[in-house]
């Protein structure tokens, strides 16, 4: 069985690392991350907007939930 090299592994994680910072600071990659907030902030109130439509829609159009006794 071969021996682990904590060294090595030392080295690679630390390199790794550093790639990961580099990259997390990217300025196209920083951009992209903001533009991903704003849509997926949009994305919800948008759905959120759609749930009340379909909500609404569905109390009109529902036999159930429409008064008895109206000129329907």
């Amino acid at each position: 069985m071969s021996r682990l090299d904590l060294a090595q592994l030392a080295l690679v994680a630390a390199q790794n690392i550093q790639t990961a910072d580099k990259v997390r600071r990217d300025p196209a990659v920083v951009k992209a991350a903001k533009q991903l907030k704003e849509d997926s902030a949009q994305a919800f109130r948008s759905g959120g907007s759609l749930v009340r439509e379909v909500q609404s829609s569905w109390r009109r159009h529902s036999p159930l939930t429409k008064e008895t006794g109206t000129d329907e």
